[in-house]
């Protein structure tokens, strides 16, 4: 940020000089100090060193307090600083640029020194003259500060609520993992165990319908929408293409590179060992359940997590730590496959994020999905 004295054009009309005779306002022309601030940028910070008013002459301002609660707004033409310059205090209050601003700043140094070559305390003489004005920033700031307080309450209550939804799918994931666990000793065969996980997938999709319907929140929540779904559609195929070709390429490195794996073939879908029948009934079956899926780790955690975190790379840590929920539901197939479906899960966290919505996402699964099983057969790549 550069400073400099310039001849002052556009502070004479500023609010803070109303009332001040013409002469005493050009005698202010070089104590003026022009600065312009970045939209964002702090202009005072609380608890600094009340040293100067500013008069602002474009753009506008916000006052904050403490933790970024939202005092009041100055809008060009308008001052601000000037209660601590009269008190002597540290700033009680921060202000930052909405948008770019220009401003003109009259330092404490500067006051002085009118002060001792007029006789004029400017300072006084502007707030008797200004009994109106801090009226109405005080009833302006009172207001302010009231919408913000019942915003930051409604953000608490949002919160409480997606932690309460939270908590209630992690619950469900716990039993659905737990009773894999144990109905996976009875399965007989490949088919028996699929079947056996798509009823306990479909019925803890119920219970996550009804957490969320139970919610009041709208369908669009949980990813639940149509809008703008041609290009959800096409955003996805196009990502899947890409992501398709990366993991065919890895393949082909592997065996071409990696020892223990050049016995395997490039392609080679697979195929249960109960016959056709069980191998379309587990493709059908995964082409249908696949948005179950979605639903619950992008829909409900991903969603959920997003409302709940604050500070930096929320969506980052949303995608995180819903995809490790979501890896952690395929332990009962094994270690190796439950870290491999970590890294689509990241794929499809991303394209959740970007397009808010479960089609795209649903559609991106299914197809890699049968890509990676029904063409590549990277299971065995897993179990080595």
């Amino acid at each position: 940020m550069d400073a400099q004295v310039l001849p002052p054009q556009d502070w004479r009309g500023n609010r803070f000089l109303q009332g001040i005779a013409p002469d005493l306002v050009e005698r202010l022309a070089p104590l003026l100090t022009r600065t312009e601030h970045a939209a964002g940028e702090f202009i005072l910070r609380e608890g600094e060193a009340s040293d100067r008013i500013c008069l602002l002459a474009s753009g506008s301002v916000q006052v904050r307090k403490g933790d970024g609660a939202a005092l009041g707004e100055v809008a060009a033409g308008g001052y601000f600083g000037e209660m601590g310059v009269l008190s002597g205090a540290p700033r009680s209050s921060s202000v930052v640029a909405s948008e770019p601003v220009v401003l003109w700043s009259l330092t404490v140094d500067a006051l002085r020194a009118l002060q001792a070559d007029t006789g004029t305390d400017l300072l006084a003489l502007s707030a008797r003259a200004q009994v109106g004005v801090l009226g109405e920033r005080l009833a302006s700031t009172s207001e302010v500060a009231a919408q913000s307080m019942r915003e930051r309450m409604e953000e608490f209550r949002m919160r409480v609520a997606f932690g309460n939804l939270f908590s209630n799918v992690i619950l469900m994931l716990f039993v659905y993992i737990s009773a894999l666990g144990l109905l996976r000793q009875f399965a007989a065969s490949a088919g028996s165990s699929t079947i056996t996980t798509s009823v306990l997938l479909l019925a803890m999709a119920a219970g996550a319908a009804w957490i969320a319907r139970a919610s009041g929140f709208p369908a669009a929540t949980f990813g639940f929408t149509m809008r703008r779904w041609p290009w959800a559609v096409a955003d996805s195929l196009s990502w899947t293409l890409l992501f398709c070709t990366a993991i065919t390429l890895a393949k082909a490195a592997l065996l071409q590179w990696g020892p223990g794996y050049a016995h395997l073939r490039l392609f080679k879908p697979w195929v249960s060992p109960d016959g056709l029948g069980a191998t379309l009934l587990a493709y059908a079956l995964y082409t249908v359940l696949t948005p179950v899926q979605e639903f619950i780790a992008r829909g409900m955690l991903q969603g959920s997590l997003h409302k709940m975190l604050t500070g930096r790379h929320v969506a980052l840590r949303a995608i995180l730590v819903a995809n490790a929920i979501f890896s952690l539901s395929h332990q009962h197939l094994g270690l190796g496959y439950a870290l491999a479906v970590f890294v689509p899960g990241l794929f499809w966290g991303w394209l959740y994020h970007r397009q808010r919505s479960l089609l795209g996402v649903s559609l991106s699964h299914v197809l890699i999905g049968l890509w990676g099983t029904g063409v590549l057969d990277l299971a065995s790549v897993v179990q080595g």
